[in-house]
């Protein structure tokens, strides 16, 4: 994630270069893509879009959705709603702030805009942090497991414009999870999973925007404190489902 001093010296000076060399920024993007499409998908949902927010624009989200949970073919539905909010630092970085089943942010980074009215590819990255607390399901306290998950995402945001009002994004992403609980043991798992979103974003009017979404995810590496590590999903899968209402932007 980019620092926050370089963020708010790019944004008050702006003579520096927020990104990177043209060349620079397409090998980043290749890579990144490369190890996304070797995995097949961690389950966070996205509400946005490749396409920054202008310098001091801002936009609003509400989302109800369902996050379906499979644990060795159990599967657990939990609904919530998400809330959100997005703003424009320059218009080519952007933080992002949810709240719902967890609380995260994010500092999407523009990697290629169209340069004219027939491009219709923008490619953007969103490294973010997040902590859920409590979200087992489990007793809590004395007689039970307190939860806790902090975690760090990439995803590469990539938006295909059919009209000036539809679009359609791919947020393919590598996350990873630490998992403490407070126990007696206080054991602690690390977790790397791969995941990837597909919304369609429908702007009904200059301020509205409607954002259907699905999201999947599967652990593909974990770590227990003591108990060596494991390769492999351990028939575990996320799946969100979701539509976004977006205000402003």
């Amino acid at each position: 994630m980019m620092p926050t001093s370089l963020i708010l010296s790019s944004a008050i000076n702006r003579s520096r270069p927020i990104l990177a060399p043209s060349g620079l920024r397409w090998l980043v993007v290749g890579v990144v893509l490369l190890l996304l499409a070797a995995l097949p998908g961690c389950a966070v949902s996205s509400y946005t879009t490749a396409r920054n927010l202008a310098e001091g624009d801002s936009s609003f989200w509400v989302a109800p959705q369902v996050m379906r949970v499979g644990v060795a073919a159990k599967p657990t539905n939990m609904p919530f709603v998400e809330l959100g909010t997005r703003y424009g630092i320059t218009d080519d970085v952007e933080v992002g702030m949810r709240l719902g089943a967890g609380v995260q942010s994010d500092v999407k980074l523009s990697l290629k805009k169209p340069k004219n009215p027939d491009e219709k590819l923008t490619i953007a990255i969103a490294p973010g942090l997040g902590y859920i607390g409590n979200f087992s399901g489990t007793p809590t306290g004395a007689d039970g497991d307190d939860l806790h998950f902090v975690g760090a995402t990439v995803p590469v945001y990539v938006t295909w414009g059919f009209s000036e009002t539809v679009s359609m994004t791919v947020g393919p992403r590598v996350t990873w999870l630490m998992q403490y609980v407070e126990t007696a043991s206080a054991s602690t798992t690390h977790t790397v999973a791969a995941g990837t979103s597909l919304s369609v974003a429908w702007r009904v009017s200059k301020r509205v925007t409607i954002a259907p979404e699905i999201s999947f995810a599967m652990p593909m590496f974990r770590a227990l404190t003591g108990a060596g590590s494991v390769f492999g999903t351990g028939d575990q899968r996320v799946l969100h489902l979701g539509v976004g209402f977006i205000f402003g932007g």
